[in-house]
């Protein structure tokens, strides 16, 4: 493909971002504009890439190399694109799609070797899920019912890391800060009613407990040691990230949420679909479903605390962003149990007081993958 056409198409995707492929009249029009009537070939090669939804397939990947494949294969089989002019126009859209990762080819002949050996092993704590670092879209996009304009979608790439199955309970609250504060009653409901400051203080205090660095130090002010190996927050991209399981729906189950599927105001269901059940309570951790990274309750129950402070989160690409230097609030995530749907989206995001407390407030620790 031609350098200049490649060097086009990159200032368009620094321009416009994401969303200029998502609607191929404004695509069109924009190439117009760049490429001012030349690279006709290039241009029909890479809408017709772009119909075949590749561009969505790369973000949406977990396996990249394997998905390259598979893409080359069907632009040959299903446009009548040559192989060279596929691995192009493919390995462009993942250059400027993925630009974190460098994708090898996928070999056709087994290699003998890299069957032979094993993937290391890694020692998960216990009720935590090791989650694969990975390149994903943050935010929702404007097509999003009830989205807000707080959530612009941009691309982010976080590393792996440790989190915990469940949202901090009141037995495991209880057993190491010697105190209960919830208002709702029962070991394996989530502890809440917590600050920001406290769910902080939980972290280092049970990390002092078995022996770990603590995160953070707090004088003051709250300063985070990043090179620690105690518990943590989760920063907002990491939460999100593991929230979604891969997927870019509203919600990790898809384009809507069921009080079958989680805890909150069924009466206030998202996007005017049916109503369900209003509990008025949380409930036990773990009764729903797990999301595919084997996390419970990303979605309801109770707000979780992250790490950042709560501000607008910019447009371009980020690595393992952890938010404003300053501010007022900190973020929350996921929606509570009094709240409608369209607080539980994936995207959601709020701002609280790292002082305040409310009955459907708690948060899920995050060990570093180390």
């Amino acid at each position: 493909m031609d350098a200049a056409f490649q060097e086009i198409i990159t200032h368009i995707m620094t321009d416009y971002g994401i969303a200029a492929f998502d609607k191929q009249a404004r695509y069109k029009a924009l190439l117009s504009d760049y490429a001012k009537g030349v690279f006709k070939k290039e241009r029909r090669l890479l809408l017709q890439v772009l119909e075949a939804g590749c561009h969505r397939k790369i973000l949406e990947s977990q396996e990249l190399p394997i998905t390259r494949k598979i893409l080359i294969r069907d632009l040959q089989d299903d446009y009548y694109i040559t192989q060279g002019a596929a691995e192009d126009v493919v390995d462009l859209l993942i250059r400027l799609l993925r630009p974190a990762e460098r994708v090898k080819p996928v070999s056709t002949i087994p290699d003998a070797d890299a069957m032979t050996k094993k993937p290391p092993l890694v020692s998960i704590p216990d009720n935590f899920v090791h989650i694969p670092g990975g390149t994903f879209m943050m935010g929702s996009p404007a097509s999003e019912a009830e989205r807000r304009d707080n959530e612009v979608r941009h691309q982010v790439t976080v590393s792996s890391f440790f989190m915990g199955k469940y949202e901090v309970t009141h037995k495991e609250y209880q057993a190491v800060m010697g105190t209960n504060p919830s208002y709702f009653e029962g070991d394996n409901l989530p502890v809440e009613q917590v600050s920001w400051f406290d769910a902080v203080e939980y972290c280092n205090a049970r990390s002092r407990t078995e022996g770990l660095t603590p995160a953070y130090t707090i004088s003051g002010m709250v300063t985070w040691n990043r090179n620690a190996n105690g518990y943590r927050l989760p920063t907002e991209a990491e939460w999100e990230y593991a929230c979604r399981g891969g997927t870019t729906t509203a919600f990790s189950t898809g384009s809507n949420i069921t009080t079958n599927q989680a805890n909150y105001n069924g009466y206030y269901p998202y996007n005017r679909n049916a109503t369900g059940t209003y509990r008025r309570t949380t409930t036990p951790v773990g009764s729903f479903m797990a999301n595919a990274r084997g996390l419970y309750d990303m979605h309801g129950n109770v707000w979780e605390w992250c790490w950042d402070w709560y501000d607008d989160y910019g447009s371009g690409f980020q690595r393992d962003p952890v938010g404003a230097s300053s501010g007022t609030y900190r973020v929350l995530r996921g929606g509570g149990w009094g709240d409608g749907g369209q607080l539980l989206r994936s995207a959601d995001r709020y701002g609280y007081s790292p002082f305040d407390w409310n009955s459907d407030l708690g948060f899920r620790l995050l060990r570093p993958s180390l």
